[in-house]
């Protein structure tokens, strides 16, 4: 699937997108998944839109708060504001955006 093809309405931030932002956080900042593989598939979904979720707006939170070089920050902030923006406004978005989390991870660690 594309997920560079699911874009919000709203923000024209795409799923792909998000997701990258999604992965920044957790990678860079600390961020958790909390989604197991093991539970029912209803919790999975609802614990892959909260990740991207969280993970997103701890993004978009880091940006907002660094003062350092403030002018090459403001576009990266914006966009970051914009992706979790986006999964706030659409469950099925923030899935689109948590499913494209997990395939840019498996594709940047393969097993």
């Amino acid at each position: 699937m594309d997920f560079s093809e699911i874009v919000c309405p709203h923000t024209g931030v795409s799923a792909q997108e998000a997701a990258a932002r999604a992965l920044v956080a957790r990678d860079h900042l600390g961020g958790e998944v909390t989604a197991a593989p093991d539970a029912p598939l209803p919790a999975r979904r609802k614990a892959l839109i909260e990740d991207v979720r969280v993970l997103t707006g701890l993004l978009a939170a880091e940006l907002s708060a660094r003062h350092d070089d403030p002018a090459a920050r403001v576009h990266a902030s914006r966009l970051a504001h914009d992706a979790h923006r986006a999964t706030l406004l659409s469950d099925e978005f923030a899935f689109h955006a948590g499913l494209a989390m997990r395939a840019l991870d498996r594709a940047g660690h393969p097993d």
